[in-house]
């Protein structure tokens, strides 16, 4: 990116994976080896007795005094060093800080499970009793009622009541597990050469996306810090995309300990995740899938990339808004299966809200598109046709001047991937004179939010992102872990709430089993750039 005129230097670049990756382990390895080094401190220890149950086990609960270290605590305690829990940096304690130590070969007794369970309850009881003494009651509609939105407006969801699974309480610690590939054998290839480093928009690393999603996560994680807010970051480097891979780095890091793991893994190394989890009863984030899947049947799958049912709805209405007598027209492909899911979510909307009409238009009779459209000027048309890449660029152009030629009522053209994104020759005074609608992970610089983010990454690490994952992981970090710390294992059972901070807008709902993001951003093309629609 080129925003306020910054020069990314490659060099630069180089030396800030190289200090990233650096951080990174230095996270991982002070959890598990970095206090085998520690020199045993001489100040006496007492062993505390007094306890305490978190995920399932029991901690001792020992107070620092000057002089001590996480190496001689442990050993007094005759545990392993790397299981020993704190707060802050293990190198860094201070007299009065706390660590958790595990009894020796003891998990909960179902006493203490039940104990902890009880008061967990009570103090849900509570505050679910100060909310409702604190607001007026309402009567609430039922559930399966669709208000028909009148002209112009624009409906919210109703969701669908499925029951949360049983969550372990979270400890006074929180921990979260980054699964993730960092591609160390891949950084020979990347090249600094003057010529390179000017076409730097013409050639990806996945090095730098996923170390930018990582680069975001500490952003948020200190600006919790600054707020109070302590998480333990457990950073697991999966080498190879394989449910082998997956299985070893969750059982010999102890993800299954986590109050949450954030997964960002291609599809076959994150199914077999996403089974662990739910085997393990932890919740498991998706950062970058867009299949609706895989929260079928897992409740404690967290997707968040917006799902099919919230775009679809978000467009819809934005249709109606806009143009209210608007004919709709579909474009598809023939018997293509990648769109499917699109065209049956769109069927079923359409039905049941009963206020668009629409036609279906099969792209292997293009020929009379025009004199289709003209029948009906003003009209809507969304493209749904997806085929190989080869095929979507052609099919995009063919379309684009088709529906550019109109001299007056042109059509407002939408599809729901972001074909700025995925063609990068796109004709863009064609999507304006179109009136082109779509989502997009795009940055808003009308958006004060993200533009602090921008320059507060850029004041961090040294250049903007060029992944929209930076924003991604930032998000979720400061959603879930902000939500946690506040209320528990109970933000589980409804994580929906509204938090200004984010770059982009998270809000969950179970329609299945798993919780999902259903709120989209429009964003609309003017002045050869896409701002989100009002």
């Amino acid at each position: 990116m080129k925003q306020y005129g910054l020069k990314i230097d490659g060099w630069k670049r180089i030396l800030r994976m190289a200090l990233c990756v650096g951080v990174i382990f230095s996270f991982q390895f002070s959890i598990f080896n970095s206090a085998r080094a520690q020199a045993p401190g001489t100040v006496p220890i007492k062993v505390s007795t007094e306890t305490q149950v978190m995920n399932g086990r029991k901690y001792y609960v020992h107070i620092v005094e000057k002089g001590q270290t996480v190496y001689s605590i442990s050993r007094a305690y005759k545990v392993e060093s790397y299981d020993a829990v704190t707060h802050v940096d293990i190198h860094f304690l201070h007299p009065g800080d706390t660590v958790w130590l595990p009894v020796r070969g003891q998990f909960a007794t179902d006493a203490d499970q039940l104990e902890a369970q009880k008061q967990e309850s009570l103090r849900k009881q509570e505050e679910q009793r100060q909310q409702a003494a604190s607001q007026p009651a309402q009567p609430q509609a039922p559930a399966e009622a669709r208000p028909v939105p009148a002209h112009g407006s624009v409906t919210t969801p109703v969701p669908v009541k499925v029951e949360a699974p049983e969550v372990k309480p979270t400890g006074k610690v929180l921990r979260m597990s980054l699964m993730m590939p960092l591609h160390l054998d891949q950084i020979d290839e990347i090249s600094t050469s003057k010529f390179d480093v000017e076409q730097r928009g013409k050639r990806s690393y996945r090095q730098f996306e996923f170390i930018e999603f990582y680069e975001g996560i500490r952003m948020a994680l200190d600006e919790l810090s600054r707020q109070g807010v302590s998480v333990e970051l457990n950073v697991v480097d999966v080498k190879d995309n394989s449910a082998e891979a997956v299985q070893r780095a969750f059982e010999s890091h102890r993800v299954a300990q986590s109050d949450f793991v954030v997964a960002l893994l291609f599809r076959d190394a994150f199914d077999k995740a996403a089974e662990l989890a739910q085997q393990a009863g932890i919740y498991i984030v998706n950062p970058m899938a867009t299949r609706s899947e895989i929260c079928a049947e897992n409740p404690y799958m967290v997707k968040i990339q917006p799902s099919l049912e919230s775009q679809v709805r978000v467009m819809l209405d934005n249709m109606k808004s806009e143009r209210p007598d608007g004919h709709l027209y579909i474009i598809h492909g023939a018997n293509a299966a990648s769109e499917k899911p699109v065209l049956d979510e769109l069927k079923r909307q359409l039905t049941e809200r009963g206020d668009i009409k629409y036609t279906l238009f099969n792209w292997s009779q293009n020929a009379k598109l025009t004199s289709t459209l003209k029948a009906t000027p003003g009209c809507n048309v969304l493209s749904i046709y997806d085929h190989k890449a080869d095929q979507m660029r052609v099919y995009s152009s063919n379309l684009l001047n088709r529906l550019a030629a109109f001299k007056t009522n042109s059509p407002t053209l939408y599809t729901i991937s972001d074909w700025t994104r995925d063609f990068g020759d796109v004709d863009f005074s064609q999507l304006q004179l179109l009136g082109y609608h779509t989502f997009t992970s795009a940055w808003d610089m009308t958006n004060e939010v993200h533009v602090e983010f921008l320059k507060s990454f850029r004041d961090t690490y040294g250049s903007e992102p060029t992944s929209p994952l930076a924003a991604t992981g930032y998000d979720l970090t400061m959603y879930i872990v902000s939500g946690l710390h506040s209320r528990h294992s109970g933000f589980w059972s409804a994580p929906s709430r509204t938090m200004p901070v984010l770059v982009h807008p998270l809000h969950f709902s179970r329609r299945q089993a798993g919780l999902e993001n259903d709120q989209p951003q429009l964003f609309r093309m003017e002045s050869l750039r896409l701002v989100p629609t009002r």
